[in-house]
């Protein structure tokens, strides 16, 4: 993921042909009629899925499977993408190029690199792992990744056993994204350790008061990982609804603006509200509050009207920000939060 930004920490949008975006509308904006929505996407998913797999075919690293979309998380991402796309939509056609992605001989050659060298992609990348494992199993469920994403799950709650979680981390150390994942895996393996590790650290660090400080926690930040929706999402997976209602009214009041970011004011920032959304829907199927759906189709609109932000130059925003996109929708055929 390309991390450079301008002199001044903004690229603001006197400088956006620079980075290789336009800020005007490229696209008819997607339907907001859920209705429509869901029948359209697919199609969307599609269109998503293309600059993925251009950046995935690619050689931009020498990592053994991981070696496209110029760097190894994104690589990861991008090949979890093509694989949610594939068991969402019933559409095969990336198979064959997932399937010399995922090559047992070079599957153990990452799964060696990862072991020698634990601080590699701890936390971001590796909760991406999971988050491809968990997928792959619903998809084929032929165990061709567990051992090595059992190693990976290890890992995160030996992290996590020795750094306390922090709720507003950013980024690439975002807590909630990892736990998210982590989480999930747990429930995909039925491992009760993962889920008593998650639910310990939740309840021993992100139940803390409201509402979230969405300006300074996420815009100020320019970065593109989402926090106060992950935050959210995460508290609800593990909560009982008893608990996690009254304390989500306090966190993200009903008067609390979730607005999406219409102009990036960094190329990180671009996929900003598509992370967001993946969370707003989440927590539409957690509550049934229509302020959270309705949110998600303003963020996920926001940024998929303009493909120029996710497909535009490929050192910026190609090889990697559809894959939040593709994200924000695969959340949507998920039948669990």
């Amino acid at each position: 993921m390309w991390r450079s930004l301008s002199a001044g920490g903004a690229l603001l949008i006197s400088a956006a042909a620079c980075l290789g975006f336009s800020m005007a509308g490229n696209a008819a904006s997607p339907p907001t009629d859920p209705a429509t929505f869901m029948a359209g996407r697919g199609q969307m998913a599609l269109a998503l899925s293309e600059p993925i797999a251009t950046c995935v075919a690619r050689r931009d690293t020498g990592n053994p499977a991981f070696r496209g979309c110029i760097d190894w998380h994104s690589a990861v991402h991008g090949t979890w993408a093509l694989t949610a796309y594939g068991w969402a939509t019933g559409d095969q056609r990336y198979q064959s190029l997932i399937d010399s992605i995922l090559r047992p001989e070079l599957l153990a050659e990452e799964r060696k690199h990862l072991a020698a060298d634990p601080n590699f992609e701890m936390p971001y990348g590796r909760a991406w792992f999971l988050r491809l494992a968990v997928d792959y199993r619903r998809a084929h469920d032929d165990g061709r990744l567990d051992g090595f994403a059992d190693d990976v799950a290890s890992s995160l709650m030996a992290y996590y056993s020795r750094v306390t979680p922090a709720p507003t981390s950013i980024a690439y150390n975002s807590a909630s994204w990892a736990l998210i994942n982590l989480y999930d895996y747990g429930v995909s393996r039925g491992d009760a350790r993962i889920l008593d590790l998650v639910k310990r650290q939740v309840e021993a660090n992100f139940i803390t008061g409201g509402p979230c400080p969405l300006q300074q926690a996420e815009v100020a930040t320019g970065e593109f990982m989402a926090v106060c929706t992950n935050w959210a999402w995460l508290v609800g997976k593990v909560e009982p609804r008893a608990t996690f209602l009254p304390w989500l009214a306090r966190f993200l009041p009903p008067e609390l603006a979730l607005d999406p970011v219409v102009i990036p004011a960094t190329v990180h920032q671009t996929a900003l509200d598509f992370s967001r959304a993946a969370g707003l829907w989440s927590l539409y199927r957690l509550t049934g509050e229509e302020r959270f759906r309705d949110a998600y189709f303003r963020h996920f609109n926001q940024t998929y009207a303009q493909p120029a932000l996710w497909k535009g130059r490929y050192e910026t925003v190609a090889h990697w920000v559809a894959q939040f996109g593709m994200f924000a929708l695969i959340v949507t055929y998920y039948q669990e939060p």
